[in-house]
């Protein structure tokens, strides 16, 4: 298994993502990472603070993740120029928080 990281904070779910979220890695980790926001009422944050590279599979499941929580409680942190550069391409930093 991967090193994704679930942490409970301060009444928010943070995910911490390994350094490379390819196609592969995010087919064996989006299991992980959907169920356990299905009930979930607070806050979800993305840390990707370790992550050097992101395949489209990995901006899916921020999306389904941003759909399903909303706007106001989904936020990507501590992302990389080179990471914040393929979310801007994607044009996903005009919805999502992306810092």
């Amino acid at each position: 298994m991967m090193d994704l990281k679930i942490d409970h904070k301060n009444g928010k779910l943070v995910y911490t993502f390994p350094h490379r979220m390819d196609t592969a890695t995010c087919m064996e980790l989006e299991p992980e990472i959907l169920p356990e926001i299905e009930n979930f009422d607070n806050d979800v944050i993305f840390d990707l603070k370790d992550l050097e590279y992101i395949a489209s599979a990995f901006l899916r499941i921020c999306l389904m993740v941003f759909k399903k929580v909303g706007a106001d409680r989904f936020s990507c942190i501590h992302a990389s120029p080179a990471v914040k550069k393929i979310f801007k391409i994607a044009s996903f930093d005009q919805a999502m928080k992306i810092e």
